[in-house]
C-alpha cells in the first residue's frame, strides 16, 4: 500500500509546482540554484559594481545563475 495518495495533475504541473516538484522553481530548485546559495557571489559582484545604485531586484541581473526563483 502506498504511503502517499496519488494527487491530481499532470507531470508538467508537478514539475513546475512550487511545493511538489523538483524543477527550478520548486523548494528543491531554490536550495540547489537559488539566491541563498549564491549570496557571497552576488554580494561581491554588487560591491564591485561601478554604476549607479541598484534598486529592487536589479542585483539579480548581475548574477549568472540559470535557475532563479521568481517570487513575484
Amino acid at each position: 500500500m502506498p504511503l502517499q495518495k496519488p494527487r491530481k495533475g499532470t507531470a508538467k504541473e508537478k514539475r513546475n509546482c512550487w511545493s511538489r516538484g523538483n524543477g527550478p522553481y520548486s523548494y528543491r530548485g531554490e536550495l540547489k540554484h537559488g539566491l541563498s546559495l549564491n549570496r557571497r557571489y552576488l554580494n561581491r559582484e554588487v560591491r564591485r559594481y561601478t554604476g549607479e545604485a541598484l534598486k529592487g531586484n536589479q542585483y539579480r541581473k548581475i548574477c549568472k545563475t540559470v535557475y532563479m526563483v521568481d517570487f513575484t
